[in-house]
């Protein structure tokens, strides 16, 4: 039984996790997490790999609700007779106009994920700001007789062509899998014209396969117990385990329970067959000349480690921006606007007005 486990955990390609106590349940192919707790602190930046510093703390930023201003649309995907979710929400008036984001969930996770806060933070600073639900995910269309809504390339196939819809090149943000697609949008052969690609919390290039191996050897016996876990899908509807997988200990009750009854409603069929994966990974990098590449994440994911995101760096040809005391979902975390304003730092050096 072991052994059919193990092989279960290396084809889904479970990513890695830090455990401390009990073992539970999280996202992608399989996730282990911990009942202890992290303590909790101020959110410093660092760039990982070359040098580590700190930005100025504020008091812990209040939960603000998404804008009345979002709109939910629907993008058709004529190929296959299906439409598309999209929540947008204009540039706020009166300030200079920017590129237009477009943002790309993970697994478990629909469009609002982005709404929620972010599409307020960077409207307020000149975007138009536009969420995608994938195939099956939130209220987009659900294709009919599969057990997977598409494969990598499909999802790519429809974000690139919302892209291209566009007046203007966009910001094209990716989290989780979604990070993934979004790469591959960038890398295919005829790509949209991006005005800059950022991943947050993203899965690398090659997958998951090397955070499987640093999983397993962190510890055998719950990369056992967590494949169990998994099949469970217990962090739907276990707040502990959810706070686990996805957010900090310091988020509010209330916000928890909102998004772990969102997270559980989001997912319609499966994002994406993971063992399918092997036949398009690893992610070719990104051509000379290309849009200049942003990659983020947190400190204490326990989904996407830090070696993770030094690997999706070294493909972006960048410096990874580590979070400290920050968990997975950095755009609906505590430190979810400090998360914002880094993402927004960093265009500010690196994306042309």
């Amino acid at each position: 039984q072991i052994s059919s486990t193990l092989d279960r955990i290396s084809h889904d390609r479970a990513p890695p996790f830090r455990t401390f106590g009990s073992v539970q349940a999280g996202v992608m192919s399989a996730l282990a997490v911990t009942s202890s707790s992290f303590a909790p602190g101020r959110a410093i930046l660092s760039r990982s790999r070359v040098r580590s510093g700190s930005v100025q703390t504020r008091s812990r930023p209040h939960i603000v609700r998404a804008s009345a201003s979002v709109e939910t649309s629907f993008f058709p995907i004529p190929s296959v007779g299906l439409k598309l979710e999209v929540q947008s929400q204009k540039a706020a008036s009166g300030v200079a106009k920017k590129a237009p984001m477009v943002f790309v969930h993970g697994s478990y996770h629909a469009a609002w994920c982005w709404s929620e806060h972010w599409f307020d933070y960077f409207a307020s600073r000149g975007h138009d700001c536009y969420a995608i639900s994938c195939r099956g995910q939130g209220k987009s269309d659900v294709p009919q007789g599969v057990s997977v809504a598409a494969t990598l390339v499909e999802h790519a196939d429809d974000v690139t062509a919302f892209c291209a819809s566009l007046e203007n090149p966009p910001v094209l943000v990716g989290h989780s899998f979604g990070g993934l697609v979004a790469q591959q949008v960038m890398c295919r052969r005829n790509p949209p014209e991006l005005t800059a690609l950022a991943l947050v919390a993203s899965v690398p290039p090659t997958g998951n396969g090397p955070m499987v191996r640093r999983f397993l050897a962190r510890n055998f016996i719950a990369s056992v117990k967590i494949t169990y876990a998994f099949i469970a899908g217990a962090f739907k509807t276990n707040a502990a385990l959810c706070r686990e997988c996805f957010f900090s200990r310091d988020l509010p009750e209330s916000a928890l329970l909102a998004h772990m009854g969102r997270i559980a409603e989001s997912c319609n069929v499966r994002l994406l067959d993971l063992k399918a994966l092997d036949d398009v990974l690893p992610i070719p990098a990104p051509k000379a000349g290309s849009a200049p590449v942003c990659v983020m994440g947190g400190r204490d994911d326990f989904v996407v480690d830090v070696e993770g995101l030094e690997e999706t760096a070294e493909w972006g040809r960048t410096e990874a921006i580590v979070m400290e005391d920050a968990a997975h979902d950095l755009m609906l975390d505590t430190r979810w606007e400090r998360a914002a304003a880094a993402l927004d730092g960093w265009m500010a050096t690196n994306v042309s007005a």
